[in-house]
């Protein structure tokens, strides 16, 4: 696989009212894409579509130019999907569900017997082999369908809400392990709505509302292009701390919160507290941000830095407005 692409995708459940519209869209080798978008946007219609399981109504995916359709008995097994729902079967061990699976596509007993053992330890499930399915953690059981869908090594890789069920140190762990399966040259697209996770990991990202592709690009070039970052600056104040928040709020710097300077600290108590960190909202050009420091510097407030931050896929996804369910 080079790249996959969506042509002009539409595709209705009803005949009146479109799941998705006009879409364009395009995954390439080696590449992590973020799906985002709220509830009943289409996400999962699309990916379903990817994965040669939904046939669109107009429109195709092309596979290297080839129609994926006409070929999806031989493309299917060049994708791993997890859908919506992890179709697990509880009185299955751990190590029998993923050997199943291997067999399905068609796996020697050598190399399954290799794969299942791989798998099991890249997700932290070696001392469950032998566990039955029905027995394990919500969280094991979401890493373990992660698992099944990578069983047979696939060029594309989708994912529908890979994150559920999984705790911080785990999501941290499959941050990792796609990572690192992206760079082996297969393309991943993660639908999610945790998109706090998937800034830092992912590539690109395309924001879908109401089964129209809104916004499409690569992570960086879309945070630009909304100028979030622009925006939100942390200052450092070690003195001083009650004055520079009388004087950003006087220049209409939306004080968002008061943070210790380091971690271990106490919180700060922003309304007597000498010294913390400030989330700040500072609008205008890049000098206004400058002025503002002279300012504070001028009035005997101890700056150690004025910084801009930059934001993540949430602060544009909120600066868009995209929360309303379709």
């Amino acid at each position: 696989m080079q790249q996959v692409q969506c042509r002009q995708i539409r595709h209705s459940y009803d005949g009146v009212r479109d799941a998705v519209s006009a879409l364009d869209l395009t995954i390439k080798r080696g590449e992590v894409l973020a799906l985002i978008g709220p509830n009943g946007a289409g996400k999962s219609t699309t990916l379903r579509i990817l994965a040669t399981l939904q046939r669109p109504d107009a429109g195709a995916v092309e596979w290297d130019g080839r129609d994926a359709w006409s070929d999806r008995l031989e493309i299917r097994r060049r994708i791993g999907f997890l859908g919506d729902g992890t179709a697990l079967y509880p009185t299955m061990t751990a190590a029998g569900y993923l050997r199943f699976f291997a067999e399905c596509y068609g796996c020697s007993d050598a190399d399954a017997d290799k794969r299942v053992v791989e798998l099991l330890s890249m997700f932290d499930l070696a001392s469950k082999a032998n566990a039955r399915i029905g027995e394990m953690s919500k969280g094991m059981r979401q890493r373990l369908a992660i698992a099944r869908a990578m069983i047979h090594d696939p060029e594309l890789l989708l994912l529908d809400e890979p994150a559920d069920g999984l705790d911080p140190l785990a999501r941290r762990q499959l941050r990792d392990i796609l990572r690192s399966v992206a760079d082996r040259g297969v393309g991943i697209v993660v639908s999610s709505h945790i998109l706090r996770e998937l800034d830092g990991f992912v590539d690109s990202v395309a924001l879908i509302q109401k089964g129209r592709l809104e916004v499409h690009g690569g992570v960086d070039e879309v945070i630009a292009r909304y100028e979030v970052g622009r925006r939100l600056h942390e200052v450092h104040v070690t003195r001083g701390l009650q004055k520079a928040i009388e004087i950003l709020r006087k220049h209409e710097g939306l004080v968002e919160r008061v943070e210790p300077l380091h971690k271990g600290e106490p919180q700060p108590d922003p309304q007597t507290a000498d010294r913390g960190l400030l989330k700040v909202r500072i609008h205008g050009s890049e000098e206004r941000a400058a002025h503002l420091l002279r300012e504070l510097v001028l009035a005997d407030v101890e700056v150690i830095s004025l910084a801009k931050v930059r934001s993540d896929l949430e602060d544009v996804y909120q600066s868009m407005g995209r929360d309303e369910v379709s």
